[in-house]
């Protein structure tokens, strides 16, 4: 029996209480480091301390979780404080100037790693919007806007190859910069308006849509040819469905925004091919890595530097997923998106929600064991679980049961 947008409905003070009650307090509980400022992030299943060390990433994404919930929740004392945290942390301690950002700090907020990557920037900036918005302190807003020009002229700078904390290859352009991209363009853009950030989330829009989407191969590819063509390489047919996925529920909500249908039906389409390739049809779940055709990715016979096998079930792929399919279930009313909800729904309940304890684990092996019971790690914080959950509580919020 098929699933109903009614039942949907019905899940909005599920997915509350889960958000609040068994994923955000496991955070609130632990992650503010009252000694040193900033987050504490890497924990066991029990929430027991397991690092110290601080990565921008998970600070700037941690900052812009808590200023969310009050942004989109009503204002709590402890999310402020806990974001004050985290903006005070990054403010103090990582800025490198020129609008960039440091990759890690030791727990006192000494620099660690000096390596500078565009996505520090960006997360950093996301959660420096997000806090000013919270608070309506504007004192951060002249730095903002300069880092945020900067970035964009990285983004569009022939060669460039900080992306991550360590170089990549600058033969290749790659998706997972422009998707994030278009996501902080849309938090930049209620602190600092629509002119301001227009030129970049067309661009990035543009090139998600229309470059790393590809008709021909019915894909969203990883990486691509600096003059935009295919990567014709193992590594250049190795997909990653949670990307696709993530992207493309940017996009819908870009597309909403806009009011334009035609940015919607790509996005959908995004979500047909992601998980239609990624979809495990022995296990369930969403498969970590394929080719484009939902098989095993040529060469992907070893894990990963970040230990992640093709089939391995990722926490943060499937809270994409999650709210990606409720999105395009209620934004085009189609039967085979609400299906697919229902499936991550009890699928991630099942096997990723800890229950007992709180939150998700890391990640499961391909049959939904766990093997990385872990509820924080060096890049696993209060971000990409509380952040999907928060989106869909304020989706089902709106959700008409009839046509």
């Amino acid at each position: 029996m098929n699933a109903t947008m009614t039942e949907l409905k019905s899940l909005h003070e599920f997915y509350r209480r889960h958000l609040l009650d068994e994923v955000m307090t496991f955070w609130e509980a632990r992650t503010g480091d009252d000694e040193y400022g900033g987050y504490l992030v890497p924990f066991d299943r029990q929430g027991c301390s397991t690092g110290t060390d601080k990565n921008t990433w998970c600070q700037g994404r941690q900052t812009w979780m808590f200023a969310a919930l009050c942004n989109e929740l009503g204002p709590r004392e402890e999310w402020l404080r806990l974001a004050k945290a985290g903006r005070d942390f990054l403010m103090n301690c990582a800025y490198a100037g020129d609008g960039r950002w440091y990759y890690l700090c030791t727990r006192e907020g000494r620099v660690k790693d000096n390596h500078l990557s565009i996505s520090s920037d960006q997360f950093v900036l996301s959660g420096l919007c997000e806090y000013a918005r919270a608070t309506g302190d504007e004192q951060d807003v002249p730095l903002i806007r300069d880092s945020f020009k900067r970035w964009y002229e990285l983004l569009r700078e022939p060669g460039f190859n900080q992306y991550h904390h360590f170089s990549r290859d600058p033969r290749y352009i790659y998706h997972g910069i422009h998707m994030v991209g278009l996501n902080m363009a849309q938090n930049a853009r209620k602190l600092l308006g629509e002119d301001f950030v227009r030129p970049e989330a067309d661009y990035c829009l543009d090139m998600i849509l229309n470059r790393f989407a590809n008709d021909e191969h019915h894909t969203v590819f990883e990486i691509l040819l600096t003059n935009g063509s295919p990567v014709d390489s193992d590594l250049g047919r190795c997909t990653n469905p949670g990307h696709a996925l993530e992207s493309a529920w940017f996009c819908m909500e870009e597309g909403t925004y806009r009011n334009d249908p035609a940015i919607i039906r790509r996005a959908s389409q995004m979500i047909d091919w992601a998980y239609g390739a990624g979809y495990d049809d022995k296990y369930g779940g969403l498969l970590a890595f394929t080719d484009p055709e939902g098989r095993q990715p040529p060469g992907f016979n070893s894990p990963n530097a970040f230990g992640e096998n093709w089939d391995t079930k990722i926490w943060w792929v499937h809270s994409e997923a999650l709210y990606a399919t409720a999105l395009a279930a209620v934004q085009l009313r189609e039967q085979v998106m609400l299906d697919r909800f229902f499936h991550l729904h009890h699928y991630t309940q099942k096997y990723f929600a800890d229950h007992e304890y709180g939150e998700w684990y890391a990640y499961l092996q391909r049959d939904g064991s766990p093997f990385v019971t872990d509820k924080g790690t060096w890049i696993k914080s209060a971000f990409h679980v509380p952040r999907n959950l928060l989106s869909i509580v304020r989706l089902l919020e709106g959700v008409e049961t009839t046509a």
